[in-house]
């Protein structure tokens, strides 16, 4: 009895470290625990197939260096041996392809791609240098594969990246203070993809000109002490071209903010243009990007519109409206000068073109065009050249002084008109005759199109009055609008470009000196 009273006392225990036995026997196989067998290398079999983590150059980038290394990292370690490419020809073959023609063809590659980060990045570079101005697309193939064999699902392709176009260029333009005198020492910053490439400062006459600038587009920083640090966008696009900036006006770190408004008119009738949605972005120039929060407004039946509160500084704003071409224009906010208007064209058809000249003050601008033709199959004057088309030119039986056209005798649906010849700019009052001086080509024939701006109470002198008074050209295109902003040079004949349907336009931006309007055609 007493054996069993004993026993019955260390009963409990022994129940629980049979317990306790039982539950670590059911972590156990007959070869130990899980983490034991782990370790001796009958680990659980990998079937996740890796995918792209990410690559470089992003999609839809520019690299700004024709020597451009290509780079894509995986989700897991990837088999080295599963990742080739193409180090013999322009075959596409190997899981790393690089293409620029959908894959028609692919790029040489200097060697097999290197590995690092524990075998899941991966890089290579081209044998030559990447041709400039290109899109180039990265493809991997579903041979890629991870240590335990398991492939991509699918084969994974880029959207792509667009190398610079190759060649340089010339960025030159100038600078004022607020009260349009010559602001010298100020620097300008020229950047491009984000980074500084280089530096220089207005001379003596507010001016600056930066020449072998590689190709893109730049971002003009001008900063100054006590100055607000002004901001403006170029791009240079093509080999050899010269690219003249906005005169940039420099405004002081006191000025106050405010309002900006104006009015939106038809470049073709001068009415104004209700429902027109505004919005605006920092610096001149700036057409891409985020518009700034908050600030938008609608035309009212007047056309007019107010963007509120503005802090101080220089601002493009954008006009919008559907069924019409968006317009682009520059404006400054300080102490109450914040005012500026702008047109719009409706959408042209396929093969026309819209000229919009406007300016500020009370001075008459006059603008010319050279039409392409031969002796026999145009109206107008000096036609064994080139019609000449401007305001002294009344053809096709058209009467009116603010209205007239050169009609192809050939095809007679081609045709150019004068919509608008504004005398007194966008000064009030002006009558009948307020708005823009515009152009249109109804179709653009084959040949070499040359157009010029005059000022016409200048003729014959040679000073900066064009420049001095807030001249920009507008021209409607293809559905969107291209700015010229005049160089800040003496003379009275801007000529501002030329134009054919094979190279588009080339920017001429020349400054000279005519008396006589009817010679402005030998320029």
């Amino acid at each position: 009895m007493y054996l069993f009273n004993k026993m019955n006392r260390f009963l409990p225990l022994v129940l629980v470290i049979l317990v306790l036995l039982l539950s670590s026997c059911s972590e156990r196989s007959e070869y130990g625990k899980k983490s034991d067998y782990e370790k001796f290398g009958a680990e659980l079999t990998d079937s996740t197939a890796p995918t792209i983590s990410s690559v470089s150059p992003t999609d839809n980038s520019t690299s700004k260096s024709p020597a451009t290394t290509i780079a894509v990292t995986f989700s897991e370690t990837i088999s080295t041996s599963s990742i080739t490419t193409n180090t013999n020809d322009t075959t596409c073959s190997g899981s790393f392809q690089l293409s620029s023609d959908n894959f028609t063809t692919c790029v040489k590659m200097s060697a097999t791609p290197s590995a690092s980060d524990n075998n899941m990045a991966f890089t290579a570079t081209p044998k030559d240098n990447l041709s400039g101005g290109t899109t180039f697309k990265l493809r991997i193939t579903t041979s890629a594969k991870d240590t335990s064999s398991n492939s991509l699902v699918n084969t994974y392709t880029t959207n792509g990246f667009t190398t610079s176009p190759s060649g340089s260029g010339t960025i030159k333009g100038s600078v004022k203070m607020d009260n349009g005198s010559a602001f010298s020492g100020i620097t300008v910053s020229f950047s491009i993809y984000g980074s500084t490439v280089t530096t220089e400062e207005t001379d003596s006459n507010g001016n600056f000109n930066k020449s072998s600038l590689g190709l893109g587009m730049y971002t003009l920083a001008y900063t100054e002490t006590n100055y607000l640090t002004a901001i403006q966008s170029g791009t240079l696009a093509t080999n050899n071209q010269t690219l003249v900036a906005a005169t940039q006006t420099m405004l002081s770190d006191s000025c106050s903010g405010g309002n900006i408004s104006g009015k939106i008119k038809d470049a073709v009738t001068g009415n104004a243009l209700s429902n027109v949605t505004m919005s605006v972005r920092s610096g001149k120039n700036v057409r891409t990007g985020n518009t700034i929060s908050g600030k938008t407004d609608t035309t009212d039946s007047n056309g007019a519109y107010t963007l509120s509160s503005m802090n101080p500084g220089s601002y493009t704003i954008q006009g919008s409206k559907d069924n019409w071409i968006s317009t682009y224009f520059n404006v400054r906010s300080c102490s109450g000068r914040s005012s500026k208007n702008s047109n719009m064209s409706e959408e042209l058809a396929p093969g026309s073109m819209r000229i919009v000249l406007s300016w500020e003050g009370t001075e008459d601008f006059d603008s010319h065009l050279e039409i392409p033709c031969t002796s026999g199959t145009c109206t107008g004057s000096n036609a064994a050249d080139k019609s000449h088309l401007w305001y002294g030119v009344n053809q096709g039986g058209v009467s009116t002084n603010d209205y007239h056209n050169y009609t192809d005798i050939v095809n007679p649906g081609d045709n150019v008109t004068l919509d608008q010849d504004n005398t007194d700019g966008s000064a009030s009052p002006c009558g009948s005759s307020c708005g823009p001086e515009t152009i249109t080509i109804s179709k653009i024939r084959s040949g070499t199109y040359r157009y010029h701006v005059h000022a016409f109470d200048r003729a014959g002198d040679n000073t900066t009055h064009i420049a001095d008074n807030g001249t920009v050209l507008q021209v409607f295109y293809n559905n969107d609008s291209i700015n010229f902003d005049v160089p800040n040079t003496a003379g009275d004949l801007w000529t501002v470009f030329d134009f054919n349907i094979s190279d588009g336009f080339n920017t001429l931006n020349t400054m000279s000196s005519e008396a006589d309007e009817e010679k402005i055609d030998d320029h």
